[in-house]
């Protein structure tokens, strides 16, 4: 009787295999995910949390004052309202902000409104950098014609000069031709510059990522497919390298004018190079803001970069004044605090967490406000000095 309970069995189950052959295949083999099933989720769904424990420093004004230089505040009177003003005026103080530049001056009447609701209203609390008109690029006196508005810009309060990252991405000739950063038409507008002692805040490029195929290799998939229209990748454009390489050779030509790299050089991911480039043209500076993603991701090579070129380096944020916004930038600059969230300094930024990279005292007084002072036109040096 246990003999043929036995053959029973063994039949039975030969039964159930034939009729399952996936039970037959191996105890590491899943089956298909249910309707539902998280397998299922999509990439860009994917939010995880970080479990990890460690130090949280909340630092609500910085070490030592500190002086803005790559905002965008808006321009023009119904733009700038009192209240805005006032709006951001709040969030400084509250942050231990000193100054703000504002790359939004324009040009005419625009910049007039511009500098009456903030450079004029608030004395060394705002600094108004202009722009120039492209348009009519082919015109054979477009280049006069835009360095005598600038120059009628810097007589009317303009503080420098902002481009946009537009110049070698964007703007054309008639022709469908790029016009390139270190196009012959801009020589007269940088040497205007250098003759008036403004500096020039320039971003050019973006962050390389943007520069290649929106693949499974891309490391912003996220950003990118949020923001489709800031992937710079095909025939329509050109490399990353050439337009730093087009970039470099305009600091390289006048050097007399003073060339603030906006986005650490738009070369955060390569700091070996951004080194090299300070190296070789001291009229160049690098600003920090929209790029402590990149920097707090190798805060090693990072903080060596600060103290070598400790004299180079700008704060800035290129956010609207927003005191949480402030305090991640003191965080990443003060602390060694591990692996943390940046996004509120500006918006997510890569699929990563950030390192504070902990500078000294007297590297973080000159990169809050010391190098700006020196480099900035338009500050009130005895403000400067009292505060």
């Amino acid at each position: 009787m246990k003999r043929m309970s036995s053959v029973c069995a063994i039949a039975w189950a030969l039964f159930v295999v034939s009729a399952n052959p996936a039970l037959g295949q191996g105890a590491d083999k899943s089956p298909p995910p249910a309707p539902g099933d998280i397998r299922d989720m999509k990439l860009r769904d994917w939010q995880p949390r970080s479990m990890m424990v460690g130090p949280t420093t909340e630092l609500q004004r910085p070490k030592f004052p500190a002086i803005d230089v790559h905002n965008h505040l808006g321009g023009g009177k119904r733009t700038l309202t009192p209240d805005r003003v006032a709006g951001y005026l709040r969030e400084m103080n509250e942050a231990g902000v000193r100054t703000v530049v504002n790359l939004d001056g324009g040009w005419g009447a625009q910049l007039t409104e511009t500098l009456d609701a903030l450079d004029n209203s608030h004395p060394d609390r705002f600094l108004t950098f202009a722009l120039i008109n492209f348009d009519g690029i082919d015109d054979a006196d477009w280049s006069d014609r835009e360095t005598r508005r600038l120059e009628e810009s810097f007589r009317v309060g303009a503080k420098g000069l902002k481009f946009h990252k537009s110049l070698g991405l964007t703007i054309r000739y008639k022709n469908g031709r790029l016009m390139p950063v270190d196009d012959p038409k801009l020589d007269p507008i940088w040497a205007a510059c250098g003759k008036h002692k403004r500096p020039v805040m320039i971003h050019s490029g973006d962050p390389a990522a943007f520069f290649t195929p929106l693949d499974k290799n891309n490391e912003r998939w996220h950003e990118l497919n949020e923001h489709p229209d800031w992937l710079f990748y095909g025939e329509r454009f050109p490399p990353l390298n050439e337009i730093l390489a087009q970039l470099m050779r305009v600091v390289a030509k006048h050097p007399e004018t003073t060339f603030i790299c906006a986005h650490f050089g738009c070369n955060a991911e390569d700091l070996a190079t951004v080194a090299k480039w300070l190296d070789a043209y001291p009229n160049m500076f690098v600003d920090i803001d929209a790029r402590i993603s990149e920097l707090g991701r190798q805060p090693y090579t990072a903080r060596r970069f600060f103290l070598k070129y400790q004299d180079r380096i700008m704060f800035g944020t290129d956010t609207n004044p927003r005191r949480e916004a402030f305090r991640i930038y003191y965080r990443f600059l003060e602390t060694d605090d591990e692996y943390f969230d940046c996004a509120a300094s500006h918006h997510l930024q890569g699929f990563w967490r950030i390192y504070g990279i902990f500078l000294p005292d007297d590297v973080l007084e000159k990169i809050y406000h010391k190098n700006a002072e020196r480099v900035l036109f338009g500050l009130n040096d005895s403000a400067a000095k009292s505060k």
